[in-house]
């Protein structure tokens, strides 16, 4: 009896051996029943143009990550398809972040010096004239303040305008009938580019008389002009 009593605390040893036994089996089990539906639903994904690679079990549930938003129904379909397989929870992708829009570069405004080498190059081509002892423009002045009014209009908002007459110096008229008629012809050009888009608080209007000649003795043509200043 010594001995059997003596032997009595292998049992429970025993016991706990077939447990542990008992529950490898059933881990070793569960994985092998993981692992094969992982491989049978990748599987199905990939059959289908799905992302296989986010899926996943916890025993015989399933967990899809990383699918399409437009997809996340055709993936439950097609893993809960898959035999063995007792639930499906499938979550999408995070949407790709749009990159910011490029901001335009702010177009650069042109100096005053650009802007008046800009407005000689114009007149130099297209000279402002006018008729003889008169402040009536000429059919190529009219044609030159259009031109002229377009590149003012366009031109930043702090740049003013000086427009300033000019006459051919003839014996028939005095100074101050020149100064006169020089204004008048200033006065002309302001007014028609104000009427063709240019603010009027921009525009200024001076009369030089006869006493800046371009021309010669045999030339006085283009004396009958106005000349633009960017201020």
């Amino acid at each position: 009896m010594t001995g059997d009593r003596g032997r009595l605390w292998l049992v429970p040893l025993a016991l706990l051996l077939t447990g542990l036994l008992a529950g490898v089996a059933t881990w070793a089990t569960a994985d092998r029943i993981e692992s094969e539906l992982q491989r049978r639903a990748q599987s199905a994904l990939g059959a289908a143009g799905l992302p296989a690679d986010g899926v996943s079990f916890t025993g015989r549930d399933a967990t899809v990550q990383d699918v399409p938003a437009d997809k996340v129904e055709l993936a439950r379909y097609v893993v809960r398809g898959v035999e063995g397989v007792r639930d499906v929870q499938v979550s999408a992708a995070a949407p790709a972040r749009r990159p910011a829009p490029a901001r335009p570069e702010p177009a650069r405004q042109p100096r005053k010096e650009q802007l008046q080498e800009q407005l000689d190059a114009l007149l130099q081509r297209s000279p402002i004239t006018f008729e003889a002892y008169s402040s009536e423009l000429s059919t190529e002045g009219e044609t030159a303040v259009a031109g002229v009014a377009d590149l003012l209009a366009a031109a930043p908002a702090r740049f003013r305008f000086e427009v300033g007459g000019h006459v051919a110096r003839v014996p028939e008229i005095s100074a101050e009938e020149a100064r006169q008629l020089s204004q008048d012809r200033a006065e002309t050009v302001a007014d028609l580019l104000v009427d063709q888009g240019v603010a009027d608080d921009r525009v200024t209007s001076v009369g030089y008389g006869d006493t800046r000649p371009l021309g010669g003795d045999d030339d006085i043509s283009d004396d009958r002009r106005v000349e633009i200043r960017v201020l």
